[in-house]
Parts: C-alpha cells; structure tokens; sequence
C-alpha cells in the first residue's frame, strides 16, 4: 500500500483540508461508504469504479468524479488495484474553484468535468503517464499535478462565507449544537443562516449537522480488543437513547449497531467509513419515521 498525504497551501486553508494519493489492492469487491461531511473529488488512475443506486442498479463512474457532501451512504465496485489522486474539501470549499451550486454535487456523484472543467483531461494525461511507466508513479508528482489544476480553477473573488464559517465552527465544536443557537454567534436569524449555509455547502445545517454527528461517532469509535459493548456505545453516543442510536444507525450505515461493529471490527478502524462488502447489499426497508434522528 502507498498512502501520501499534503497539506493544502495556506491560502486554501478555509476551502481544502488535504491532497493524497493512494495505491492498494482491494480487501472486498464492494465497499459500502459511509455519509461523509466532505465534498471530494477523486481522479482515478485504475480500472473505472461502478455505483450502485438504493435498487442495486449499476452505472460506470467517469475516471473523474465529485462526490458531494451524502446523507446517505453509497455502494461502489472498487477496481482491483485501487490508484488515484484526490482532494477533500472544506464544506464550503467547491464553491471557491468552481462557479456551479454546490447544491448541484450534495448527494450525488457527478463528473468532475461537469463541475471542474479541465480535470477530465488531467486524468487521461495521468492515467497515459502511469500506463506507459515501468514503476509505480511518484505519489508527489500526482499530487502537484492535481493542485496546479485546482490552482488554475481557483476563483479568487470568491472568499469564506463568514457566517457560514461560524456556523461550521460551532458544529465543529459540538456537532449536536441545536443550529437555532447558531445564527445569533453569527449576527444573524435562523432563516438568514440556513440561507448562507445552503448557498455555500449545498445542504441545511440541521442535515449537515446530521450528518457530521454520526460521522464523528463512528470515527471515534474505539475498534479494537476487547471491542466495546452495544451499551457501552450507546451510552457514550451523541443521540438521546438506544431508539435513537439504533436508528441513526439504520439511516446512514443500512445496519443494526452491532451488525455494524461485527462487520468493522473484522477489518478494523480504517473500514468505519468505509465498510468492505462481498456482495451488494439489498434494498434497506425503513420503519415509519426512521429519518428521524434526535440529538441532545
């Protein structure tokens, strides 16, 4: 496995959290991924990644894709060797590098080209480039050259919404913050915050919030041995009582807790997110108002 990781410019600091490029074989032929409160774009250099919809229906993914920011988790068919450059960014990041809605990527994965023009004809000079070497490619090469298209894409009039930054700070700070106590931190009314936040990460903050409290629990959690029990978990979560945990869990991962912690802890901390599979899953059946998931 090769896993290289940079740190963004400073002057990116607000909008990129980090550049990497990764190369390893596959543990499963499907990965179930987890919502994720990022939008990131990936320029694979392998065989084509395919996506399954919520009815198990395939489509192939361009060599370039944006995956916005998910409420739900997605299923993919990894290639065999996975190899490709990526970016993450900040919530609000996209919007600073590219002129469409960040509404336009939330929940989907679109291709990169669509959303960042020029990144379609960086992956098939990449992919030529690693085709025709001898050896793996040099991680920081890739990265350098990722960076150097973003930095040609990089709208300079267009800054951090301040009011947005406030409000992402105080989730930061405590993800199950009710957003109601947001806006006054940012000087404004509730309807002008969720307006801001709409415009610059494409998502509420209530579904944002959502999401980012149950991505903080499950990478934190501490997958190991002696694994924790369901009711020390459920103790130590975020939400209300186990109800509440049980169906946040169903919502965004499609399993029952401990179906999830059997199903990570056989391949440990670094499949949280990213849950290795043997075959796709079926269709998750909901229960009357499992959408609802309460926080403190």
């Amino acid at each position: 496995m090769i896993f290289e990781e940079r740190e963004p410019p400073a002057e990116w600091r607000p909008f990129v959290t980090r550049l990497w490029y990764l190369e390893a074989a596959r543990i499963r032929t499907y990965e179930k991924i987890l919502p994720l409160p990022f939008v990131h774009v990936i320029v694979n250099l392998s065989d084509p990644y395919r996506l399954f919809d919520p009815r198990g229906a395939a489509s192939r993914v361009d060599d370039a894709f944006v995956s916005g920011i998910q409420s739900e988790y997605l299923v993919i068919e990894s290639p065999t060797l996975i190899r490709h450059v990526g970016v993450e960014f900040t919530p609000q990041g996209l919007r600073a590098f590219s002129e469409a809605p960040p509404s336009t990527v939330t929940a989907r994965v679109r291709p990169a080209d669509e959303v960042l023009p020029g990144i379609a004809a960086l992956a098939r000079r990449l992919r030529a480039a690693v085709d025709a070497a001898s050896r793996s490619p040099e991680a920081d090469d890739l990265i350098g050259a990722l960076a150097a298209v973003l930095r040609d894409r990089r709208r300079t009039g267009v800054p951090a919404d301040p009011i947005v930054t406030t409000a992402l700070d105080g989730l930061a700070s405590d993800p199950h913050a009710r957003i109601g106590a947001l806006a006054p931190r940012a000087g404004v009314s509730h309807k002008t915050l969720i307006t801001h936040f709409v415009s610059a990460c494409g998502i509420t903050p209530k579904r944002f919030a959502e999401v980012l409290r149950f991505h903080r629990f499950v990478t934190d959690l501490p997958i190991g041995d002696p694994m924790p029990s369901w009711a020390e978990l459920a103790a130590a979560s975020p939400y209300y009582d186990q109800p509440h945990v049980i169906r946040a869990f169903r919502r965004f991962s499609g399993y029952s807790p401990a179906d999830y912690l059997r199903r990570v802890s056989e391949f440990g901390p670094d499949a949280a997110n990213f849950v290795p599979l043997d075959e796709v899953p079926l269709p998750v059946t909901r229960e009357p108002g499992e959408q609802a998931c309460g926080s403190r």
